[in-house]
C-alpha cells in the first residue's frame, strides 16, 4: 500500500513537472515579448537577428536568420551529438551520448573556454528531446539531475576538469521551419554562466558565439546536402 502511494505521489510530481516544462517552452517560443538586441552581418547566414527575452526569471537569447538547407537537414545536424566535437569552431573536449531512450537522449559537452576569456571551462550534462510538429522540425533540451544516473561522469569530470563550471539554469531550443528562401534558423537559450565572467564577455557571446554557432549547424548542414 505505501510503495503504491509512494508510486502514485512520484507519478503526479512527474505529470506535473512536465506540464511546468512545457509551459516554460511555450513561453520562450512564443514570438511576444522579446526585446531587439540588434543585428549581426555574417558570411554565411547573411542577417542574424539577435533578441533578448525573460522566462520565468531567466534571461534567454533568441537568434534568427535563413539557411539554405532543408529543416530536416539542419535538424539531422543538431541531433548528431558526437559529430558536434568535428563541426563546431568552438573548441569542444567532448561531446558524448549518454544514453538514449525514444526520442530522448542524455548527452554531455564540454567546451574549452579561450583564455583571454578570463573564465574556467564551461560543460554540461543535458536531456534533450525532439518537439517536431507538422514540417517544422524542433530539438529542445534542458538540464536535469544526472550526477545519480551517471555518477562516473560526475567523477570523470571532478577528477580531470575541476575548476570547470556547470551552467545553471540551462535550457533552450533549435526550431527548423520552410520559408521563402530556404529555412529560418531559430536558437533559443536560457542559461546562467556561471563562475564570473567579465559582462564584455557575455556582451560577446551574445554578439559572435550566438551568430557562430547557427553558422556551424549550417554550415555542416551544407556539406551534407552536397554539390
Amino acid at each position: 500500500m505505501g510503495g503504491a502511494t509512494r508510486g502514485y505521489t512520484q507519478g503526479m510530481y512527474w505529470l506535473l513537472a512536465g506540464v511546468s516544462v512545457a509551459a516554460d517552452f511555450d513561453q520562450l517560443l512564443s514570438p511576444s515579448g522579446w526585446t531587439s538586441v540588434g543585428e549581426v552581418q555574417h558570411e554565411l547566414l547573411g542577417t542574424v537577428s539577435i533578441a533578448l527575452k525573460t522566462v520565468e526569471g531567466e534571461r534567454c537569447l533568441r537568434g534568427r536568420a535563413i539557411s539554405p538547407p532543408s529543416p530536416e537537414i539542419l535538424y539531422d545536424v543538431v541531433t548528431d551529438i558526437p559529430a558536434a566535437k568535428r563541426f563546431s569552431r568552438e573548441k569542444l573536449l567532448a561531446s558524448e551520448v549518454l544514453d538514449t531512450e525514444g526520442d530522448t537522449v542524455h548527452y554531455y559537452q564540454h567546451l574549452d573556454v579561450p583564455g583571454w576569456t578570463l573564465a574556467a571551462d564551461r560543460y554540461w550534462v543535458l536531456e534533450g528531446r525532439s518537439a517536431s510538429s507538422g514540417s517544422a522540425r524542433a530539438f529542445r533540451w534542458r538540464r536535469f539531475d544526472w550526477r545519480p544516473r551517471y555518477p562516473e561522469l560526475a567523477a570523470r569530470i571532478q577528477r580531470d576538469h575541476p575548476n570547470a563550471v556547470e551552467p545553471d539554469p540551462n535550457w533552450g531550443s533549435w526550431v527548423f521551419e520552410p520559408t521563402e528562401g530556404g529555412t529560418q534558423m531559430r536558437y533559443y537559450i536560457c542559461s546562467d554562466p556561471g563562475g564570473s565572467i567579465p559582462g564584455w564577455v557575455e556582451r560577446t557571446a551574445a554578439t559572435r558565439s550566438l551568430p557562430n554557432t547557427m553558422a556551424d549547424v549550417a554550415r555542416e548542414a551544407i556539406r551534407r546536402t552536397g554539390p
